[in-house]
């Protein structure tokens, strides 16, 4: 049986060598996640905070382990800006400050170990060929920015030493290819999309009440719009529930008033093209736009017939 066994040993231990000298695969990284899609600029604002998820893997194919061929280490760190970690515009040059955890929400900071094994704790971990660190991404909120893209690079910077792929000898050493390499550098990319959004207080057109059409009051007020920083805009507004040649009516039953709402120009606002009124200028994701306008009963029209008339407006912003 030992006379069998050797020329068996043998030719296992020559195809281990050549394997290696034959430039076996060499160990291999991967990155998943980062993104974070896509969220109102007033969440980046005032919150709740955007999360997502990543990871980082190491792997070898064909790995065995043995302490015999020296300890075998294996260790990765973030690294980031020393400002911290922080998605960016490229064209707006606005920040977003995030940050990265661990398991029980431990902080990765940078330069910190994500994963510090050796030895045994090395050969547990690689027994399927690869270790896999998940990370959780958080944004902070409070940032007042523009819509647009908002990434940031996360370099991972793996190190280690004595991982044996192909096979052990008898006095369990490696006789495959025993991979050790430092400062192996790795990017994953966090990406966060910030889409525009409009806050619009548009309080009710109160005419009061009167006799004669003349008689009613002319309302002078604003439409209020808390938007996304650096939007351009334009608001429109519907002809209401029931208009009738180009004019907006209140209804009280089968009954009908006119009226309408005149931009400061005197013309009637309205829901396209021209009609539409134009914000000031751009928003500035802090403080309220004011759009004034005036509203009038028109006093050409037959006295209609006494009660209560209402009309629903629709207030629209486009961009």
């Amino acid at each position: 049986m030992s006379h069998r066994a050797l020329p068996v040993r043998a030719a296992l231990l020559f195809a281990a060598l050549c394997g290696g000298s034959g430039g076996a695969a060499a160990c291999t990284f991967v990155e998943n996640g980062g993104a974070l899609g896509s969220v109102s600029s007033f969440v980046v604002r005032n919150g709740p905070a955007r999360t997502g998820t990543g990871s980082v893997e190491f792997s070898c194919s064909g790995v065995v382990l043995t302490l015999a061929s020296g300890t075998p280490t294996l260790s990765a760190v973030i690294s980031g800006p020393a400002t911290g970690l922080t998605l960016r515009s490229t064209t707006t040059g606005d920040t977003i400050p995030y940050s990265v955890t661990g398991a029980g929400n431990l902080p990765y900071g940078n330069g910190l170990a994500v994963i510090n094994l050796n030895g045994a704790t090395v050969v547990g971990l690689l027994t399927s060929g690869a270790a896999r660190v998940p990370f959780n991404i958080s944004t902070s909120f409070g940032p007042n920015v523009a819509a647009g893209v908002y990434t940031d690079t996360l370099t991972v910077i793996w190190s280690y030493q004595n991982i044996c792929e192909g096979l052990v000898s008898a006095l369990n050493l490696c006789v495959g290819v025993l991979n050790s390499a430092s400062n192996v550098q790795r990017q994953l990319t966090v990406s966060l999309t910030v889409t525009n959004d409009c806050s619009i207080t548009a309080p009710d057109i109160q005419f009061g009440s009167a006799a004669l059409l003349a008689s009613f009051a002319a309302p002078s007020q604003n439409i209020g719009l808390l938007c996304t920083k650096g939007l351009v805009y334009t608001v429109g507004l519907s002809p209401g529930a029931n208009p009738v040649n180009g004019r907006r009516q209140m209804a009280s039953g089968a009954n009908r008033l006119q009226y309408d709402i005149f931009k400061p120009d005197a013309t009637v606002w309205g829901a396209s093209g021209a009609a539409r009124a134009s914000g000031a200028a751009a928003a500035t994701g802090l403080a309220s736009q004011l759009m004034p306008y005036t509203a009038r009963i028109y006093t050409d029209q037959p006295l209609p017939a006494a009660g209560s008339y209402t009309d629903s407006v629709v207030v629209d912003v486009g961009f």
